[in-house]
């Protein structure tokens, strides 16, 4: 004979929680921390942060960045130039009042 009742095992299948409800608990334990959170002790420093290396490598990746942003988004008022000269049409000047 089977240690579990017929009725104990077939009312433990039955969830009776609304499924808006499951999908809404499965959302929260998908997002939710695996540990608890700690807290440092005092005796635990923040380490150096090394803002020389951060400063090489922002000047390293400038000087690729800035005149490719240069190139990508100053090329348009470069063409309008080049037409207009080439065209010999230029921008009106101002007029002073």
């Amino acid at each position: 004979m089977s240690t579990i009742t017929p009725t104990l095992a077939s009312t433990a299948a039955v969830d009776e929680t609304p499924a808006l409800l499951r999908a809404l608990r499965a959302i929260r334990d998908t997002v939710r921390e695996k540990h608890p959170f700690e807290r440092n002790t005092t005796l635990l420093k923040p380490h150096a942060v090394a803002w020389e290396r951060y400063a090489k490598q922002l000047g390293r990746t400038a000087i690729f960045y800035v005149p490719a942003a240069i190139v990508v988004f100053g090329w348009p008022v470069a063409m309008k130039w080049v037409v207009n000269w080439s065209n010999g049409v230029y921008d009106a000047k101002p007029k002073r009042r």
